[in-house]
C-alpha cells in the first residue's frame, strides 16, 4: 500500500470523542487551587459526578492542584484551562494515593499501582488544555526505584525494581493467572503516568507532561485514539513518550518528544500474554512531530508478541544530536510476533547519535527464545540525515531474514560507519547515498587467512544484496616499500618478496571497497626466528589448550599469526596463560580502533628491540602504527573510545587486569557494531548469580556471537581475569566479525 493510500486508510478508522457541550469548573465540587491539602477526593468526585449526568467538560483553572491518580470516566473532558494550571501528583505514601488497580506493566497484565491518569473500559475521554501534569518523579522519587544500564560501562548499583520484573516475567512464562500477579505496596514497579485501557475514542491533546514515573502515555488496546499537540518532556529512566500498546487507529501528531527513552514505541504485548492475546497494534498514522531527544525516535517494540502493521511515519523532524535513533526495530526470540507493512517517509533528520534506522533481532534475549519474529514489508524513502555510527543497521536472524525491503531517495552524511545488512533478502535499493557512497554496493572485504609468501590466499567481501557480480584486485608491497599489482580474483597466490598485502573488491558499477593492508608471513625457511616461533607456538598450544577450555580450538600459532598479520600483535611468541594487562590488551586493539588523528595511533618510534630483523626491516609506515603507538596513548584511545573501562580515580592502570564479563564488554564494543542502551538481560549459564546485572547483556551478545563460550561445566566464570590467550583468540574472531 502506498503512503497516501494508507494515510487515508488509517483517518477513516479514526473517531473523535463525542462530549456533551457542557462545561462545569471544579471549583464547583470543593477543588480549592493553590492549597497544600490533597485534592484527589474532591477531584474524583467531580470527574464521576459529570460522568454520571452524561458527561461534558470539566474545567480546572489556573492554579496548583495536589492530587493522587485520577480515574477518567466515559463522557468526560478534563480541560486545562490555562498554561498555569499545574496538576500536581504526589510522591509520598504511595500506596495511599495510587491504589491497587487492574494495569498493563511492560505490556504485561498485572495488579499495580494505579497509573497517575487512568482509564479502563470507559469511551469517549479526553485530556485537554495547555496546562501541565507533573508526575513529581525525581531522583528520590520513583526514578530511584530503577538504576538503568544506559551504557557499555553503567556501575553495578541496586536496582529496586529488578526482582519485581523477574517475577512478572516469571508469571508471564507460566501463564499465572492474572488476579495471581499482585504488585502495589511492598513493590518496586513504577506506574505509567497515563494509561487508559480498553477504551474507544480517546483525545489526549495540548497539555505538557513532566517528571513520569515511568512510561508517559500508554494506551492500551484502545480504539480510535488521537494525541495531537502534546509536550512530553520527562528525562527519568524508562520514560518513553507514547507507548501505544494493542491499539487500533492511532493518530499522533503535532508532538514535540523530548524523552529519557524511545518517544514513541509501538507495542502488542510482550511474550507468552501477548502471543496469546494476539492483538496487534495497527493502523497507526505519525506525523508532523518534532523528536528532540530519546533513544528511539518512532520505535516499534520490543514488546510486539501481538504485531505490529499498517503503520505510517511521515513528515517528522528529528532534531537533536542526542536522538539515539530516528527509527527503531527491536524485539527477539523470546517475543516473536511480526513487524509488517511499515513506511517512514518525508522527513528530516538533523542529527542522531546511533543511526537514522536501525533493526534488531538481538534486542534483551536475543536469540534466547523458540518465538523467531519477523520483520517484512518495510519502506524507508525520502529521508535526509545527519551523523551516527551508523547510516543504516538492519539485522535478522539468519533463519527469518527480513524481506519486502524498500530503501529509496536516502541521502545520510557523517555516519561513522556506513551500513550494516545483516540477512536481507532481495531488498529494492534505489538511490541511496551513505557519506557519498552510493548503494547498493560493496560493503567490506578481507583476507580470510595467513597471508604466507608463494602461497595462495583468500578473500572474501560482504555485500550489500543486489549487487551482482564483483571483481576482487590485489596488491603487495616489497621491502623497497613499492606497491604493485598482483594478479588473481578471490584467491591470489603472493609472491616470495612481499612484505604487505591488500585486496580490494568493485561491482559493475566501479564501486570499491579495500581491505586493511596485511603483513605477510615468510615462507617456508625464510627466516629462522620465525620458525623457531612457530615451533614453540605448536608446542605451547597444546600445554595452553589443557589450562583454558573456553578459549576455543584454533592452535596459538594460527591465531598467533593471524593478529600479527592484522597488526594487532608486535611479535609472534607463544600466547600466555598470564592475565592480560589493560596496556596490553588497549595496544592489541589498535586495528580495532576508529581514527581519530594518525598523530594519536603514529607517535614517536617504539623502543623496544624486539621486533627487529624480519619484522622492522619490512614494515611499512603504514603497518608501523602498532609499533610507534605509546602504550599509555593505546590505553588513551581504548578508554575515550569506550573500548575500556573508566577508572572512578581517573587513572589509566596499565598492569590492571580484566575479568571475563569486562572482556565481554571490550569485545561487543571492538566488534564494529554498537549496541547501545544495554539492557539487564542475564546470559543462560550455570553461573549466572555471579555476573554483574551492568555486564549481562553484553556476555550474552558475546555469547551468541561466539567471541567467547562457557566451560564444559557450562560456567561463564565472569569474576576470573582473562588471560592472554583467551584474549588473543577472542579478539581474533572479533576482528574477523568486523571484517579486517
Amino acid at each position: 500500500m502506498e503512503k497516501l493510500q494508507l494515510r487515508e486508510e488509517i483517518l477513516s478508522r479514526m473517531e473523535l470523542p463525542v462530549i456533551a457541550d457542557r462545561s462545569y469548573s471544579v471549583q464547583e465540587f470543593g477543588v480549592v487551587p493553590n492549597s497544600e491539602k490533597i485534592q484527589t477526593v474532591f477531584l474524583q468526585k467531580a470527574i464521576d459526578t459529570v460522568s454520571e449526568c452524561g458527561g461534558g467538560r470539566l474545567v480546572i483553572p489556573s492554579g496548583s492542584y495536589r492530587t493522587g491518580a485520577l480515574h477518567l470516566k466515559s463522557g468526560v473532558e478534563l480541560h486545562l484551562e490555562s498554561a498555569d494550571t499545574v496538576l500536581k501528583f504526589v510522591n509520598e505514601e504511595v500506596s495511599l494515593h495510587y491504589p491497587l488497580v487492574f494495569s498493563h506493566w511492560e505490556a504485561t497484565p498485572c495488579y499495580n499501582f494505579s497509573s497517575l491518569i487512568y482509564a479502563c473500559d470507559a469511551h469517549d475521554i479526553a485530556v485537554t488544555g495547555c496546562g501541565i501534569l507533573d508526575g513529581g518523579a525525581d531522583r528520590e522519587h520513583w526514578w530511584n526505584w530503577h538504576h538503568q544500564v544506559e551504557d557499555a560501562w553503567s556501575s553495578n548499583r541496586r536496582d529496586m525494581q529488578l526482582e519485581d520484573r523477574k517475577a512478572l516475567r516469571v508469571m508471564n512464562e507460566n501463564g499465572t493467572p492474572i488476579e495471581e500477579r499482585v504488585f502495589g505496596d511492598g513493590h518496586f514497579l513504577r506506574p505509567n503516568f497515563v494509561q487508559p485501557i480498553r477504551c474507544k475514542r480517546v483525545l489526549l491533546q495540548g497539555f505538557t507532561l513532566k517528571n513520569s514515573p515511568m512510561w508517559q502515555l500508554n494506551p492500551v488496546m484502545c480504539e480510535s485514539l488521537t494525541v495531537d499537540g502534546v509536550t512530553m518532556s520527562s528525562h527519568g529512566a524508562n520514560n518513553d513518550g507514547c507507548d501505544p500498546e494493542s491499539c487500533s487507529g492511532v493518530h499522533i501528531k503535532n508532538c514535540r518528544f523530548d524523552t529519557g527513552d524511545d518517544c514513541i514505541s509501538l507495542k502488542s504485548g510482550r511474550d507468552r500474554d501477548g502471543r496469546i492475546a494476539n492483538k496487534a497494534c495497527e493502523y497507526v498514522l505519525i506525523e508532523n512531530n518534532e523528536f528532540a531527544d530519546g533513544h528511539g525516535g518512532v520505535a516499534l517494540g520490543s514488546e510486539m508478541s501481538g504485531g505490529i502493521r499498517h503503520v505510517l511515519a511521515m513528515n517528522n523532524r528529528f532534531s537533536s544530536p542526542n536522538l539515539t535513533y530516528a527509527l527503531r526495530l527491536k524485539t527477539n526470540a523470546k517475543r516473536g510476533g511480526m513487524v509488517e507493512e511499515i513506511i517512514l517517509a518525508d522527513s528530516v533528520m538533523d542529527h542522531v547519535h546511533g543511526a537514522a534506522v536501525h533493526g534488531t533481532m538481538l534486542y534483551e534475549d536475543g536469540r534466547n527464545g523458540e518465538y523467531l519474529p519477523v520483520f517484512r514489508n518495510i519502506r524507508i524513502e525520502n529521508i535526509t540525515a545527519h551523523g551516527g555510527d551508523y547510516g543504516i543497521f538492519l539485522e535478522a536472524f539468519d533463519e527469518v531474514p527480513i524481506t519486502g525491503l524498500v530503501l529509496k531517495n536516502i541521502v545520510i552524511d557523517g555516519a561513522k560507519k556506513k551500513i550494516r545488512c545483516m540477512n536481507w533478502s532481495d531488498p529494492v535499493v534505489e538511490n541511496v547515498v551513505i557519506n557519498g557512497s552510493h548503494f547498493p554496493r560493496p560493503i567490506s572485504v578481507r583476507i580470510t587467512d595467513v597471508p604466507r609468501a608463494g602461497e595462495l590466499c583468500h578473500a572474501e567481501a560482504e555485500l550489500c544484496d543486489g549487487v551482482g557480480e564483483c571483481k576482487f584486485t590485489w596488491k603487495y608491497c616489497g621491502a623497497d616499500g613499492i606497491w604493485k599489482a598482483l594478479g588473481g580474483n578471490q584467491t591470489a597466490e603472493i609472491p616470495a618478496d612481499a612484505c604487505e598485502v591488500q585486496v580490494s573488491v568493485a561491482d559493475s558499477q566501479n564501486n570499491i571497497e579495500e581491505s586493511i593492508v596485511y603483513r605477510v608471513f615468510p615462507g617456508a625457511g625464510e627466516a629462522r626466528d620465525f620458525a623457531d616461533t612457530d615451533a614453540s607456538l605448536e608446542m605451547g598450544a597444546d600445554v595452553e589448550a589443557g589450562a583454558s577450555d573456553h578459549a576455543g580450538a584454533k592452535s596459538d600459532a594460527d591465531v598467533s599469526r593471524r593478529l600479527w598479520c592484522r597488526g594487532m600483535l608486535e611479535k609472534i611468541q607463544p600466547l600466555s596463560a598470564r592475565p592480560v594487562t589493560r596496556e596490553k590488551l588497549a595496544k592489541m586493539m589498535i586495528p580495532l580502533m576508529e581514527a581519530e588523528d594518525e598523530k594519536e595511533l603514529e607517535l614517536a618510534e617504539h623502543s623496544s628491540e624486539s621486533t627487529e630483523s624480519m619484522e622492522s626491516s619490512k614494515s611499512s609506515k603504514s603497518t608501523e602504527k602498532v609499533a610507534k603507538a605509546e602504550a599509555s596513548s593505546c590505553l588513551e584511545t581504548a578508554l575515550r573510545q569506550g573500548f575500556l573501562k573508566m577508572e572512578k580515580d581517573g587513572s589509566l592502570k596499565p598492569d590492571g587486569t580484566v575479568s571475563r564479563q569486562e572482556m565481554a564488554t571490550v569485545a561487543m564494543q571492538a566488534c564494529g557494531v554498537n549496541y547501545r542502551n544495554a539492557s539487564s538481560t542475564m546470559p543462560v549459564c550455570e553461573d549466572v548469580a555471579s555476573v554483574d546485572n551492568n555486564y549481562g547483556t553484553n556476555v550474552a551478545r558475546a555469547l551468541y556471537f561466539g567471541f567467547m563460550e562457557l566451560d564444559k561445566a557450562g560456567c561463564f566464570r565472569p569474576l576470573e581475569p582473562v588471560t592472554e590467550r583467551e584474549t588473543a583468540v577472542i579478539l581474533n574472531r572479533v576482528a574477523d566479525f568486523a571484517g579486517i
